[in-house]
């Protein structure tokens, strides 16, 4: 369940990172349709996020078993 919420922890950071981006760059006015896109952004964020987290933790669970394996020689 930690692996779960680390993982969703990263997408929900990049995506919020993406959307202020997004915010910053394009600057929508109140009735403006660049919203939509800013909204696109931070679902590609958020998917980019989850598969940086995924790679995180593959990468730190291959190093812990890499580090076992050293000890047991």
């Amino acid at each position: 369940m930690a692996l779960i919420a680390r993982i969703f922890g990263v997408a929900l950071l990049t995506s919020a990172l993406v959307a202020g981006l997004g915010l910053a760059l394009l600057k929508p006015d109140r009735h403006s349709t660049d919203i939509v896109v800013i909204l696109f952004l931070a679902c590609v964020g958020g998917v980019i996020g989850a598969v940086a987290g995924a790679a995180r933790e593959i990468v730190s669970a291959q190093r812990q078993k890499a580090s076992n394996w050293a000890d047991t020689k």
